[in-house]
């Protein structure tokens, strides 16, 4: 009887230690958690960028400049050439993880210009589409992040 008594209250023990090590990982993991949920969301793109697009058939580069502002997963803001000029507001933009869209409507387009990119840390890559009176443009884009303090030409 002793016997059967020790093994029982062995078994007891044993599911008690389980059960405070599984509550421990919950824990640890319900605490994650919000991290995994902010991670997802995709991060802020909020700020000023500055870059280039790159237009394959012209093969010139434009230096560019563009301020972004972020609420939840939708974007706005602007974008024009560094030094002024040429600037457009920035529109239907959205933040899905790590991909980035907005159109930007010029009046010295006809129709607005697509912008399909990608963050990678402080970088955004991409691509812009749209279409002049001479046809269709294609471009590349790259921008960097800002650094706070720093100062550029809208």
């Amino acid at each position: 009887m002793r016997a059967s008594r020790r093994c029982l209250r062995s078994r007891y023990d044993n599911a008690i230690k389980v059960g405070n090590a599984e509550g421990s990982v919950m824990k640890k993991v319900f605490w994650l958690l919000p991290c995994l949920a902010l991670a997802l969301s995709g991060a802020d793109v909020s700020g000023k960028w500055s870059g280039t697009i790159d237009v394959e058939d012209a093969g010139n580069s434009t230096p560019v400049a563009v301020e972004l502002v972020q609420k939840s997963d939708l974007v706005s803001g602007k974008i024009g050439r560094q030094g002024g000029g040429d600037e457009g507001t920035i529109r239907n933009g959205k933040v899905d993880g790590t991909k980035v869209s907005f159109e930007v409507v010029s009046p010295q387009t006809s129709g607005p210009f697509k912008f399909t990119l990608t963050l990678a840390k402080d970088t955004l890559e991409g691509e812009m589409k749209g279409s002049v009176d001479e046809g269709e443009i294609v471009g590349k884009v790259k921008l960097t992040r800002e650094k706070p303090g720093s100062t550029s030409s809208h």
